[in-house]
């Protein structure tokens, strides 16, 4: 029997590939009519909401790979969290 290996992508996986498509697909709709795609003049509806779709999804992979700044979660006080007396401030 063979060892079962994990194949499930990570979350810092899986927000690269997101910023990736989001990235592509904001190039593409911004390139759009200087690669002329699509018909009409200027810049259109379709590539207004491609670009959106773009951008919220290079905000979500952005999200996924950066760790946290803040964990709000934690009920464990900081360094320097103390209060007047020197005692731990509870949360």
């Amino acid at each position: 029997m063979r060892p079962q290996h994990n194949t499930k992508p990570t979350a810092k996986m899986i927000g690269f590939v997101l910023l990736l498509v989001g990235v592509g697909l904001a190039a593409l709709s911004l390139l759009a009519d200087w690669l002329d795609f699509g018909g009409g003049e200027g810049f259109g509806y379709q590539q207004l909401i491609v670009l959106i779709v773009g951008i919220v999804l290079m905000l979500g992979g952005v999200c996924m790979v950066v760790p946290p700044v803040f964990n709000r979660m934690s009920s464990e006080p900081e360094d320097g969290d103390y209060d007047r007396r020197g005692d731990q401030r509870r949360a």
